[in-house]
């Protein structure tokens, strides 16, 4: 082999190790910006609907005329779903409000 079949070589491989490189940085250099991303677009929405449900919750039973029902025994379980949602969107890397419009 001569020395500059060598020298072709080693400049080949260089450019396919920079190429391999550039292909795995650019794979990897959003993804807390995502993973930010699915956890806020899924846990905003789910408190906006939480707060929303009583508000109308509260508005109905009191025009209604019903006794006063207290949801406060319920609402640390739906915190808690709300925030286990959030944490495993993040981990399935994909919303689960996306699952949910799907299945509707």
């Amino acid at each position: 082999m001569s020395d500059l079949d060598r020298k072709l070589q080693k400049k080949l491989k260089t450019e396919e190790e920079k190429a391999w490189l550039k292909e795995k940085r650019g794979k990897n250099k959003n993804k807390y910006v995502i993973a930010a991303i699915l956890f806020l677009g899924t846990l905003v929405p789910l408190y906006l609907l939480w707060f929303l449900t009583g508000i109308l919750f509260n508005f109905y039973s009191g025009v209604a005329g019903l006794q006063s029902i207290d949801i406060a025994w319920i609402s640390p379980l739906i915190h808690g779903a709300i925030w286990a949602a959030a944490v495993i969107s993040v981990f399935k890397k994909r919303s689960v409000l996306d699952t949910i419009v799907q299945r509707i």
